[in-house]
């Protein structure tokens, strides 16, 4: 276990307990420097909801440390099956329709309207809000997790196969994801359709002004209009878990570069290939239950049917509770902002994620006047630690029976020992070569063309309408049921993750050939 030494990563502790527990970074949720208010008014509160978990914050990264011991393996061996379909008719009928009722909230009030006393009592309550939706997301995923983990657990024990065998007996029933590819492909067939969309698509023009441009066409009318439908329903999304970060709705460049390049792949119809996955899963399901006995047939069979009826809900939740419920709160921030910038406080709206919760409710209330000094001294502070090491942990040394692979982490440290080859886990079965594309966030999404190998630290929901345009994929965290693995499966992409360092290890524009059923990765040149 690498650490950086505390004299490069110097940590003050609230609390002197804390010191006391393991805190990790987490690199797939959060890989990069956080804003102050990102932390006070979406991650904190949220993870403090968990019930299993706690954040902190220490030189503007987040860390996690577990209040409560990791769940016993017994709830996968044997769970109550019964329980966990439960859960998948609870995340419907009664999680769901609470999420809804925020998302409406926040997506329909006029913040702006408000008085400043208002603004700061919808603040107080946004911080319970992210606190609740951490508990609903616990409700959501704990059934899925233990339906999942029973699945690959049963069907080890019986068939003797992998993991990745046991998932193809849940593949294909969609999700919010695939919806989301779904869409962006159906706006990329619209506009092929209509020449005044499809020469915006191929201008350099941003979208935007593109989007502008085509308002005042009549024959572009239809594309106009489920193009705005479209990010009103999935554009209130960003890369990775930045509260600072700008949603495609209010920067619509990655959804407008993948409608581009989805029009130069005429070939591909994601409906097809959700038939041939489900297809295939059915035909798996015969086979895998053809071969048991009629007592192990009967346990397979149940494995199957409680996984089948929790298998969306990894992206589903993501959707509807960290995406949208998580950004559409930023109509209310920015509205705080917008407040400070008429009274003088500060020089952009933008800028109030770089102050804390509370030195933001005591400027809009008049009781402080330090907000412009204190968001430049917040930026340059993010500035600096944006390029410093990241330690592995800070606070008490990992146990060593903490450092083992997880199915949704990944991890590990995997080595191959062969030159030019790299290990990681096997995420999603296939093998497939092409040029790497080596991607540091989301906003580059415009470079990955047909055919290349997706390379990045991490992927979340928002990167999936980039898996139809990849060959493959290879990321530095997850396992193989993780948003990354179960996203590439939905695609029919290869997929190796948890690969140590391969952002840095693998060139741009390189040929890589990757096996997603033995989790390895070739550097051909």
């Amino acid at each position: 276990m690498s650490q950086v030494r505390t004299a490069d990563f110097p940590v003050t502790w609230e609390n002197p307990a804390d010191a006391a527990l393991t805190w990790r970074p987490d690199k797939m949720h959060s890989p990069d420097v956080v804003t102050p208010l990102g932390f006070d008014l979406y991650i904190g509160p949220f993870i403090g909801g968990f019930g299993m978990m706690k954040a902190t914050y220490h030189n503007y990264y987040v860390f996690y440390a577990r209040t409560a011991p990791p769940p016993d393996p017994a709830a996968t061996s044997a769970p109550d099956l019964g329980a966990v379909k439960e859960g998948g008719r609870r995340w419907r009928e009664v999680v769901l329709p609470e999420v809804l009722e925020y998302d409406r909230h926040y997506r329909g009030t006029d913040f702006d309207s408000m008085s400043a006393e208002e603004l700061g009592d919808e603040l107080d309550g946004l911080a319970k809000v992210r606190r609740r939706c951490g508990q609903l997301h616990t409700m959501a995923t704990f059934p899925w997790w233990v339906g999942m983990e029973h699945l690959l657990e049963t069907y080890r024990e019986l068939t003797g196969g992998d993991d990745l065998g046991a998932v193809r007996l849940v593949q294909g029933h969609g999700n919010k994801s695939v919806e989301a590819g779904e869409a962006l492909w159906r706006l990329s067939r619209l506009a092929a359709g209509i020449p005044a969309a499809r020469k915006a698509l191929e201008s350099k023009v941003s979208a935007a002004d593109a989007t502008v441009g085509l308002e005042g066409q009549p024959e572009a009318r239809t594309f106009v209009e489920a193009w705005t439908a479209f990010l009103d329903e999935f554009g209130w999304r960003s890369g990775m878990f930045e509260f600072a970060a700008p949603t495609w709705f209010e920067e619509p460049e990655v959804p407008w570069s993948q409608v581009r390049a989805y029009m130069e792949m005429t070939e591909y119809d994601p409906r097809a290939e959700q038939e041939r996955l489900a297809a295939e899963r059915k035909e798996a399901i015969t086979q895998t239950l053809a071969g048991l006995a009629p007592e192990k047939r009967t346990r397979m069979a149940e494995a199957i049917d409680a996984a089948t009826s929790v298998v969306s809900i990894l992206e589903d939740h993501n959707y509807y509770i960290d995406q949208r419920v998580g950004a559409l709160p930023r109509r209310l921030v920015l509205a705080a902002g917008r407040r400070l910038v008429s009274m003088g406080q500060l020089a952009e709206a933008a800028d109030v994620f770089y102050l804390r919760h509370q030195e933001l409710r005591s400027e809009l209330l008049g009781q402080s006047s330090a907000a412009a000094g204190n968001a430049e001294t917040c930026k340059a502070g993010m500035k600096e630690w944006a390029s410093a090491p990241l330690p592995d942990y800070i606070g008490a040394e990992p146990e060593e029976a903490e450092e083992g692979p997880d199915r949704f982490w990944g991890g590990g440290r995997l080595r191959s020992e062969r030159p030019g080859e790299l290990k990681g886990h096997a995420a999603s079965a296939g093998v497939a070569r092409g040029p790497a594309r080596v991607l540091g966030s989301l906003d580059e999404a415009g470079r990955l063309r047909p055919g290349d190998v997706l390379v990045t630290r991490a992927t979340m929901p928002p990167w999936t309408p980039l898996f139809a345009v990849a060959s493959a994929v290879v990321t530095e965290t997850g396992g193989v049921l993780s948003h990354s693995a179960v996203t590439a499966r939905e695609y029919g992409l290869p997929a190796v993750l948890s690969v140590e360092n391969a952002t840095r290890l693998i060139g741009d524009g390189q040929l890589v050939e990757v096996n997603g059923s033995e989790g390895l990765v070739r550097i051909l040149k």
